[in-house]
């Protein structure tokens, strides 16, 4: 396929969670660039075959892919199809036509990304900085991005100033603490889960899970995890926020004396009810690489982070 034919110059790969970066990232290029990103061309797919449209886009329509990449990604049914399409790609033209952008802390590529390949560190660069290096690879290739018109950089702001509206509409009302109210109570059910899980798989360590209302603490290793839901008001979110904390010892909790050893906190993290830029309602981390997740991830990672807290503490002394 020659370069001017192609039908899309950059696709998107990404595993769900990550759909919110993928849709910033398509907001910055969309009005310069042709894009593809899967949640906004759902009506070019539906009735089609789904993995025969998407092995097109991804094998030969798209003049760069960008995979947004973390653990999992290639293991989806829709990112196994996209990873296959791509290393077929790979293997007849080399993987000059692919760019990964690690999620994971530390980054990691797939093992048959060749080394030499470089990929696009999110956290130097920030998503504005990351739409410009697409869009520079883009030219690489031999697309011709366009000059934002006025008209087109006054639709993207339109769209900005549209979400934000909407976004701070859900905030400040009781559905959104109703919702949020609900997530820690899944969150709850979730961390319960994977702590009997861990239970049954471990056999050199135990996690024992405790709750009083919005205050649930995980206890072992030596180390405690303690995670509280705090809001102020019935019809807002103002100031709400979720602390997830590793303490050495016990974290305190009701009806729990720690004499004179008091628990000592050494690590905390603050995470906010908000919506997500595809206006699915998310967890945002409050850090300087603010992401958004799911309940189920979130419930996934602050057990990672205790435990890897944990560990790392004790190797340590």
């Amino acid at each position: 396929m020659q370069h001017e034919e192609y039908k899309y110059d950059v696709a998107f790969s990404f595993l769900a969670k990550d759909e919110w970066l993928a849709i910033e990232l398509n907001d910055l290029l969309q009005d310069r660039v042709r894009t593809f990103l899967y949640s906004k061309k759902q009506g070019e797919i539906a009735g089609t075959d789904g993995e025969k449209s998407l092995n097109a886009v991804f094998g030969e329509e798209a003049r760069l892919v960008v995979v947004l990449y973390r653990d999992g990604w290639g293991e989806t049914p829709w990112t196994r199809v996209e990873e296959t399409a791509i290393r077929n790609r790979a293997f007849e033209q080399g993987t000059e036509f692919v760019k990964f952008i690690p999620l994971d802390a530390p980054p990691t590529v797939p093992k048959w990304l060749p080394r030499t390949q470089l990929w696009l560190g999110l956290k130097r660069w920030g998503s504005s900085g990351a739409a410009s290096v697409i869009e520079a690879r883009i030219e690489e290739l031999g697309g011709k991005p366009h000059e934002e018109t006025a008209t087109e950089r006054a639709a993207r702001l339109d769209r900005s100033i549209k979400f934000q509206k909407k976004r701070k509409s859900f905030l400040n009302s009781e559905e959104a603490v109703r919702a949020a109210n609900e997530e820690v109570e899944a969150l709850y059910k979730e961390l319960n889960q994977l702590v009997a899980s861990i239970r049954e798989s471990a056999s050199a360590f135990s996690l024992i899970l405790k709750r009083e209302r919005y205050h649930i603490v995980v206890f072992g290793l030596g180390h405690g995890l303690s995670i509280n839901w705090r809001y102020h008001y019935a019809n807002s979110l103002d100031k709400a926020r979720l602390d997830v904390s590793i303490w050495r010892g016990h974290p305190p909790f009701p009806r729990i004396s720690h004499g004179f050893e008091k628990p000592k906190e050494l690590r905390a993290e603050r995470f906010t009810f908000d919506l997500s830029p595809s206006e699915e309602p998310c967890w945002m981390s409050s850090g300087s690489e603010s992401r958004a997740y799911t309940t189920k991830d979130l419930a996934s990672y602050v057990l990672k982070y205790f435990m890897n807290q944990a560990d790392a503490i004790k190797g340590s002394r």
